[in-house]
């Protein structure tokens, strides 16, 4: 085989579900829960797909391995996760004000 026909894959980093957990545990503390206790999955997911440029294939290996790790959980209605029972209590984080309420860090109440 010549150097011309060979193709070279990049690496992907979060191909491993360890990884992809680790970067999806950190983005989840990041963003934090609310006062319920929920983590709204569509920033979540979004901020790893599209910032972080990593495929469905990946996220679900590393939100597969977090909820059978018990880090996390996903609510009933699929749209929120929540800190699982083997979450430290330091990583459970809660989402900042403007998070929070967006209409305030505009000056709206």
């Amino acid at each position: 085989m010549n150097k011309s026909s060979e193709k070279f894959a990049k690496d992907r980093p979060y191909a491993k579900p360890e990884a992809a957990a680790a970067r999806l545990f950190e983005i989840a503390k990041a963003i934090g829960a609310d006062r319920r206790g929920m983590i709204p999955i569509g920033v979540w997911n979004a901020t790893f797909l599209n910032r972080d440029k990593a495929n469905v294939a990946e996220y679900t290996l590393g939100r597969d391995h977090l909820i059978a790790g018990g880090f996390i959980e996903m609510d009933g209605s699929g749209g929120y996760i929540v800190w699982g029972p083997n979450c430290a209590p330091a990583d459970r984080t809660e989402m900042s004000a403007e998070l929070q309420f967006p209409a305030a860090s505009l000056g709206l109440r």
